[in-house]
């Protein structure tokens, strides 16, 4: 490293332990829908060590289990993003669960950084289309990580030379690739934080999923994040169709709030063969346009990472149907994320048992 760029550096870090910030406490929540699996929740949640703030060194802020430095006083390169980080005893923020990507995205929303774009640790420079981070883990690729819109999901290497990653703002801090020689704003990692015992399992190619465990399921259903799915591949329903087919089974339509649930759905669609087909979930607007509840009334998740993006072009989230699309569904179409579509369509009930 030059003497010039040490001398940058040095200048930089007097900013780094100055500039505290607000720390943000969001919490994850599994939709159970009155099952008798609720002691899955306390054996997925159980952890060794719970990191508090006074752990994190000055002028990190603790985002989940991570000490995380928000560098927004700066824009550099990514090469210079990971040596800046390097010089605070850091490295760029790796984000290789589902929890701690909303637990970002949340924290970002919450403080005020909505604005600007963040290199995150993660590059295919090595292998294209292999997406590691510094340390070599798997980045996971596809949903809830990576922005999806009509005509592709992320990474997608525009041009041949987009091998870094980052979560644009305009694209809802979503995952996305771009040129390794932009300038951006970054997010640094303090390199002594335990991570989550799920951080380090690698399930390719889609990477890690933070839920596993059994449960027994009756025939016809299959366990899947802790919960018992019938993936009604026989039969297209409309959306009040399909809650009385599910109601039929002891069931109810999918409702999910947990987004390792969310993750654990995507992983199993696609590695049993089912990404062909569209699931309604139990979420829709019908009584309130733009109050999204689920049939156990509880409150649709809004926003990153559960809903889409459409029109590439001047991208807006999901959900954007107004009156015309009130039904909750996933669709291969959609990458599998949350959109609305009109609850007069037919797609295959996506069922969760209740007993």
């Amino acid at each position: 490293m030059s003497v010039v760029y040490n001398l940058k550096m040095m200048s930089y870090l007097p900013l780094i332990f100055t500039c505290a910030l607000l720390v943000g406490k969001v919490e994850g929540r599994v939709t159970w829908n009155r099952t008798k699996l609720e002691s899955f929740q306390a054996e997925v949640a159980t952890t060794t060590s719970t990191p508090t703030e006074q752990d994190c060194p000055g002028g990190y802020s603790l985002v989940g289990d991570k000490c995380l430095l928000f560098v927004t006083f700066v824009a550099e390169p990514y090469g210079e993003a990971r040596q800046f980080c390097h010089a605070a005893k850091a490295e760029l923020a790796a984000i290789t669960t589902a929890t701690d990507f909303k637990n970002l995205v949340d924290y970002i929303h919450g403080s005020d950084f909505s604005g600007a774009d963040f290199w995150l640790d993660g590059s295919d420079e090595a292998e294209e289309g292999v997406w590691v981070t510094s340390s070599g883990e798997a980045v996971p690729l596809g949903t809830p990580f990576w922005a999806a819109f009509g005509r592709g999901q992320q990474p997608d290497n525009n041009n041949g030379n987009e091998h870094c990653l980052f979560i644009p703002s305009g694209w809802f801090f979503y995952m996305a690739d771009n040129p390794c020689s932009v300038v951006k704003n970054f997010i640094c990692e303090a390199t002594n934080q335990m991570r989550k015992e799920t951080a380090s399992a690698a399930l390719a190619p889609f990477g890690p999923s933070a839920v596993g465990g059994r449960v027994a399921c009756p025939v016809l259903f299959i366990e899947v994040g802790g919960l018992c799915l019938m993936f009604v591949t026989w039969a297209e329903e409309t959306w009040e169709d399909a809650r009385r087919a599910c109601t039929g089974a002891s069931a109810e339509l999918l409702a999910i709030t947990d987004v390792e649930v969310f993750r654990a759905l995507y992983l199993y669609i696609h590695q049993d063969n089912l990404s062909s087909h569209a699931f309604w979930l139990g979420g829709s607007d019908l009584t309130s346009e733009g109050t999204w509840v689920y049939t156990t009334g509880e409150p649709v998740p809004m926003g990153t990472p559960f809903w889409g993006i459409s029109n590439f072009d001047a991208p807006i989230q999901e959900p954007d149907g107004g009156t015309d699309q009130n039904c909750l569904a996933i669709t291969g179409e959609g990458y599998f994320n949350f959109r609305d579509y009109s609850c007069a369509s037919t797609f295959n009930p996506l069922c969760v048992y209740t007993g």
